[in-house]
C-alpha cells in the first residue's frame, strides 16, 4: 500500500495488524482457549453475539471432527446455539470451503481497509457537533445506544435482546479497553450517528459505524469516520483501519475517505 501511513509495511502485515486489533477488541472480557488449529472465544454473558462466541484465526487443514470439538468448547461455555469460525489464510479458506459449505454453512467475506494518507477533514452537517463519549457520560452513552438500536433494526438477525447485549459489550470495551464512541449529536441532543474507536499499540481501529435512518444522506457517517481517523492519528497511531463486508455499500464510503483494501477474512456461520 502506498501512502503516508506505515509505509514500511506490506499489505499483508497491515491487514494482519488490523484484524489482530479487531480480535483484541472483541476479546475484552471473554474467555480464550487455544486449540490445535486456532482459538475458541467464549462470552457466556452475551451468548447471542456470534462475534464473541466463535472459532477464530483458524489455520491448517482441520477435519470436521476437529472443528466439532472446537465448537463444543464454544457451545459448552455459553448458551449460544450457532456455529461460526473465521480464517484468513488463503489455503485454509479453500480447505474450509470444502468442509463447511456442504454442511450448510453460510459464507461471508470481510475486507480490512487502511487509511493511506492523513485523515481528511469532513464537516458534520449544520446544527450538529462531534463528541467523544467515554464511560462516565451516561446520557450520551444512552443516546448512542438508541441510535445503534435503530441501525440494527434493519438487520435480519435483529432482536431487542441481541441489541441490548451488543450495547453491554460496547460498554465493556470502553471500560476494560479504553475504547470511545465518536458521535455526531444534533442541536436537540439526539445522536445522529456514531462509531467505536479503539487505539492500541499504534493502531487506531474503527468499528460499529452507524447512522440513524432519519439522518442518512447528510454526510454524518463520513464526518464521524474522518474525525475518528484524525483523533487516532493525533494520538500517535501510524495505522488507522477498519473492517467491512466486501459487498456492502459502506465500503465505498470508506474508499472515498482514502481507505484502501489490504486484505480479506472469511467467516462461515450456521444457525441452530
Amino acid at each position: 500500500m502506498v501512502g503516508l501511513v506505515a509505509p514500511a509495511r506490506s499489505d499483508a502485515e497491515i491487514s494482519e495488524a488490523i484484524f489482530a486489533t479487531e480480535d483484541e477488541l472483541l476479546s475484552l472480557g471473554c474467555r480464550r482457549e487455544r486449540l490445535p488449529f486456532g482459538e475458541a472465544l467464549v462470552d457466556p454473558v452475551h451468548p447471542s453475539i456470534y462475534d464473541v462466541n466463535t472459532l477464530r484465526a483458524v489455520q491448517g487443514r482441520p477435519s470436521w471432527p476437529q472443528l466439532e470439538s472446537g465448537f463444543a468448547v464454544v457451545l459448552g461455555g455459553s448458551s449460544c446455539r450457532h456455529r461460526r469460525l473465521v480464517a484468513r489464510d488463503p489455503a485454509t479458506v479453500r480447505h474450509l470451503d470444502e468442509v463447511l459449505l456442504p454442511r450448510s454453512f453460510n459464507r461471508q467475506v470481510c475486507v480490512a481497509m487502511a487509511l493511506s494518507a492523513r485523515a481528511p477533514f469532513r464537516p458534520v452537517p449544520e446544527g450538529m457537533t462531534l463528541h467523544l463519549v467515554a464511560g462516565e457520560d451516561g446520557v450520551l452513552l444512552a443516546g448512542v445506544a438508541r441510535c445503534q438500536d435503530r441501525v440494527r433494526r434493519e438487520e435480519a438477525w435483529y432482536t431487542p435482546d441481541v441489541s441490548v447485549q451488543m450495547d453491554e459489550m460496547a460498554e465493556r470495551q470502553i471500560h476494560e479497553g479504553g475504547a470511545e464512541f465518536v458521535a455526531a449529536v444534533d442541536r436537540y441532543g439526539s445522536v445522529a450517528g456514531a462509531l467505536l474507536l479503539y487505539c492500541r499499540d499504534g493502531v487506531g481501529f474503527i468499528a460499529d459505524v452507524g447512522t440513524a435512518p432519519s439522518y442518512r444522506r447528510m454526510g454524518v457517517a463520513t464526518a464521524v469516520v474522518a474525525a475518528a481517523a484524525a483523533i487516532a492519528q493525533a494520538r500517535g497511531c501510524d495505522l488507522v483501519g477498519l473492517t467491512a463486508r466486501r459487498d456492502d455499500k459502506p465500503r465505498h464510503l470508506y474508499a472515498r475517505l482514502g481507505f484502501e483494501v489490504v486484505g480479506e477474512s472469511v467467516d462461515w456461520l450456521r444457525g441452530p
